[in-house]
């Protein structure tokens, strides 16, 4: 499978089940590269969220002051352009306190989908919910907002802290509604695909048991035990 459609599996997945299958393979600590709850998809109908880092920040709340130095728009929309698709565009509101403006509406949705984007993760302001719903570009952020104030860019293409994760550029995240992680750079999509997979089918057996007209402890116990060893201690080939 090419990763393009790897990606797109991985897109077809809840943000939960990518972390269970992340956490098997034991190459970070279960509380690492998790966006604290106040970020997640405001657009839950639009499903989860799958692409690479493409970093800047942002402020919004006054006016720009003589001498600041700002990020051209153009430049912006060259490095979403070259950025490795689908991209993610994760800006951090420098903003105290945040979100008292807007980078992403209606206009910049179009604008990103065009480049190769298929979302934003901010900790900002975001606005035209049903708009931007009805283009197909998921926003993950704190709250909509009304108004755009004075929103620039300050930076583009470094290291970011959005919703207490520092996210690189280039780095693979994945969102829905319950949140936003990273999806480590040690797992090959395929890899981890693959093994969605085999958790899914091998967690799928206690499911079906609990649904079973009989049923009793011994079996449950005896079940969780065979999926933990299925699915524990995973390493990436």
């Amino acid at each position: 499978m090419s990763l393009e459609n790897t990606l797109k599996a991985l897109g077809q997945i809840r943000t939960p089940i990518i972390y269970d299958a992340v956490e098997k393979f034991n190459v970070r600590p279960r509380t690492d590269g998790i966006m604290d709850p106040s970020i997640r998809a405001q657009l839950p109908g639009l499903g989860p969220m799958v692409g690479y880092a493409c970093t800047g920040k942002v402020v919004g709340a006054h006016p720009p002051t003589d001498g600041e130095t700002t990020v051209p728009w153009r430049e912006l929309w060259e490095l979403v352009d070259r950025a490795p698709s689908p991209t993610v565009v994760v800006a951090e509101d420098l903003d105290h306190p945040p979100a008292r403006s807007c980078a992403w509406g209606d206009v910049a949705a179009s604008l990103m989908l065009r480049l190769g984007a298929v979302g934003a993760v901010t900790n900002g302001g975001i606005r035209d919910l049903p708009e931007v719903e009805n283009l197909g570009f998921q926003l993950c952020a704190p709250a909509a907002v009304v108004g755009h104030a004075h929103i620039r860019w300050v930076e583009i293409d470094v290291p970011v802290k959005v919703g207490s994760l520092i996210v690189h550029p280039g780095d693979l995240i994945h969102a829905d509604e319950h949140g936003v992680m990273t999806i480590p750079k040690e797992i090959p999509p395929e890899e981890l695909l693959r093994f969605v997979h085999e958790f899914l089918a091998s967690e799928k057996t206690i499911v079906d048991y609990c649904s079973e007209g009989q049923f009793d402890i011994d079996t449950l116990c005896r079940l969780m035990e065979e999926h933990n060893e299925r699915t524990s201690g995973h390493m990436s080939s």
